[in-house]
């Protein structure tokens, strides 16, 4: 029988399984990634915040792309290497709670600030004489409030339904949390969790697919119809760049959410993948 678990209780994270001699190894190319990423992020934060020739809209977005990505990194790598030195996982519930918020928090914001991005590219090409007065920084401003506002409130709105839920079950079939995975520690209905999961996802994918669409659709018509080769040129590598990135992040996004709705599935291939 299965009984209530109280706040101060710790959960066990049952994600990949590794062999003692692959440990180190993972740990140790965890540990690179993230330095990879992370000084990454930290010099392109850098160097945008602190030259002033910078502060120009496309290198303020990607400013704040950075921010997000240290967010999105920090919430995961770090505790996954540690599982990597340890046979025994746990984690407690308030840290479960402040990592899977992290990581939709992180989700949510980088879809927003993909989308503004497309629309100040859009701006760039098909409209550049009006570029800088459309594209002030008082309306740079405006859109990334918008982007990590709205992002937060609807991380926040998630996660107040999960915490509402009573929990009688300790286990969590990743190698991180989630708000999916906690919502599953729960016994009770989660139908509202999961319709409200669903509409997070549709809404964000779906509105920046539709601007992004067409967004590049009057991107591609007008590079189409420019003479200068070297203009025509630097948008097309320009756009493939960020289209590439949001294309990454889209899958990646899709692959996480497929993984974690067939929890059964996954969790016997999380199983079966041991190094």
């Amino acid at each position: 029988m299965n009984t209530t678990i109280d706040d101060s209780s710790m959960l066990s994270l049952e994600g990949f399984i590794v062999s003692p001699e692959a440990a180190h190894p993972l740990f140790l190319l965890t540990l690179a990634v993230y330095l990879v990423i992370f000084i990454g992020n930290v010099t392109v934060f850098s160097v945008i915040v602190f030259q002033k020739n910078l502060h120009e809209p496309m290198y303020l977005l990607l400013c704040n792309m950075s921010v997000c990505d240290l967010i999105g990194s920090t919430a995961i790598m770090p505790r996954l290497m540690a599982d990597f030195l340890t046979e025994v996982r746990y984690i407690s519930y308030a840290a479960c709670v402040v990592q899977a918020f992290c990581v939709h928090f992180y989700g949510s914001a980088a879809q927003l600030i993909l989308t503004v991005m497309a629309y100040d590219r859009y701006i760039a090409i098909c409209d550049p004489l009006r570029y800088n007065s459309i594209m002030t920084t008082s309306t740079l401003v405006k859109l990334c409030s918008l982007a990590w506002a709205g992002a937060f409130v609807l991380i926040i709105i998630l996660f107040a339904l999960t915490l509402r839920l009573p929990r009688c079950r300790s286990r969590i079939g990743h190698a991180y949390c989630s708000n999916a995975a906690l919502f599953l520690l729960s016994c009770a209905d989660t139908t509202v969790n999961n319709m409200y999961g669903i509409f997070i996802t549709v809404f964000l994918s779906g509105l920046s697919f539709l601007v992004i669409v067409w967004t590049y659709s009057k991107i591609l018509i007008t590079c189409l119809y420019k003479r200068q080769s070297s203009s025509k040129s630097k948008a097309i590598h320009t756009c493939a760049t960020h289209l590439t990135v949001y294309s990454i992040f889209e899958f990646s996004i899709l692959f996480s959410i497929i993984m974690l709705r067939f929890q059964n599935f996954v969790f016997y291939r999380h199983k079966g993948l041991q190094c």
